[in-house]
């Protein structure tokens, strides 16, 4: 080997190095080229997302409010006894429907029964008394100035009168005797349900005691007593007052249960109260649901969905719209270019499964309604037009013409 000359570069490399410095550059080449060769998104920056759209229009819609409150019995009697004594019998089968009059418990009768003889044998007495009374008194006024003083005539007057006030006082004694043997059988005042016996046979008991021995319930009709927010109440008068809201006839009212069954009796108002409560700044309401399936018990916690009127807006599904902690909503349409556009709605009540929107919009709207979670503004979007069934679910295919959402809208003339 020579040694290298003069002029020649001291780091000059060595041939069977330069596969190996070539290396890392191909491979550098590999990853750019894969990467250059796809395609450039399109301009708007994103892709497309299906999605279906509602066609809304203005309508005539009931307005709702929901009210909750709870069942009462409109005649609910707690049995107690009016006399003292050992109940010797009891004469119902706890939890059946019983009958006004119909007899519960039965008191032992024997020391009333002879408070009752005892009675009548006085007014026995009295009554024989009082003709002689009346007898005497005749004579002496016959006799009076021919050997009967005129103070011997007042004597017998004064007897007299107090022979006819002694059978007054016996018949009063019979009749309370009668009253007081005839309460030693407890009746029930009013036809409803029995619940069960709270005393045994045996057991003493004492007129006016606190203790009941059952209650007795009618169920048909029932009560159900709502309450409302006094300023609510003062906004929906204003709206009524401006004209947004169209008072309807009469109330409208529907109950839903707890178990989220819609109940099938209308309601019918009874009462609207006449102050605010000091502690909760509401108003009682009270309202009458024919009740003969005994569906509703007293004591249940129930919905009500009161229709005042109706009013000129447009039905948001629920389902489309996600409510925000202020009590408005944001739902999707499409601009004029047919992208997504956000939009911030504050809706004036609720229909069956829909928001009520009576402002912020206009003409026909076309609302996103599935697949809406993955929007953004400007996301470009392949609208397919839908409809939404009855049971809330999106259908393919176009929405029906629009109609009134109800006929005739009522209100409470109290509101």
């Amino acid at each position: 080997m020579q040694a290298p000359t003069e002029g020649q570069t001291h780091h000059q490399s060595d041939p069977h190095m330069r596969p190996f410095f070539l290396l890392p550059v191909m491979a550098l080449c590999l990853l750019v080229l894969p990467v250059l060769a796809q395609p450039s998104p399109p301009s708007g920056g994103s892709t497309s997302i299906t999605t279906g759209v509602l066609q809304l229009e203005q309508q005539a819609v009931p307005l709702t409010l929901t009210l909750s409150g709870q069942a009462l019995a409109e005649k609910d009697a707690n049995i107690r006894p009016l006399v003292d004594g050992v109940i010797t019998d009891i004469l119902y089968t706890a939890g059946t429907t019983v009958s006004k009059g119909q007899p519960l418990f039965q008191i032992e009768q024997d020391t009333y029964q002879t408070a009752l003889e005892v009675a009548e044998a006085n007014l026995a007495s009295a009554q024989a008394a009082l003709p002689v009374a009346e007898e005497n008194l005749k004579r002496y006024e016959q006799l009076a100035g021919t050997g009967v003083t005129q103070a011997s005539v007042d004597s017998a007057r004064s007897d007299y009168g107090q022979a006819k006030a002694s059978v007054a006082a016996a018949k009063a004694d019979l009749r309370t005797a009668q009253i007081n043997l005839q309460r030693t059988t407890i009746v029930s005042p009013l036809a409803g349900r029995s619940e069960t016996a709270q005393v045994s046979i045996g057991d003493l008991v004492t007129a006016g005691q606190s203790d009941v021995l059952t209650t007795v319930t009618q169920l048909n009709p029932i009560f159900v007593d709502l309450t409302e927010a006094s300023s609510r109440m003062l906004a929906t008068r204003g709206r009524i007052d401006s004209g947004e809201i169209t008072p309807g006839d009469q109330i409208d009212a529907r109950l839903v249960l707890q178990n989220g069954r819609a109940y099938a009796a209308e309601g019918e108002l009874v009462s609207m109260g006449q102050k605010v409560s000091s502690t909760t700044g509401t108003v009682s309401i009270r309202l009458k649901f024919d009740n003969s399936s005994r569906l509703i018990l007293p004591g249940m916690f129930v919905r009500a969905n009161i229709t005042i009127g109706s009013i000129e807006g447009y039905l948001i599904p629920q389902l489309a719209a996600k409510p925000q902690p202020d009590g408005s909503i944001v739902v999707w349409t499409l601009d004029e270019d047919k992208n997504a556009r956000r939009l911030t709605l504050t809706p004036a009540g609720t229909y069956n499964n829909a928001w009520i929107v009576s402002q912020q919009l206009s003409g026909v709207v076309p609302l996103l309604v599935d697949n809406v979670d993955n929007l953004k503004d400007g996301t470009m979007v392949q609208a397919t037009p839908v409809n939404i069934n009855p049971q809330g679910v999106v259908v393919a295919g176009e929405q029906p013409s629009t109609e009134a959402a109800s006929e005739g809208p009522s209100k409470s003339s109290a509101l």
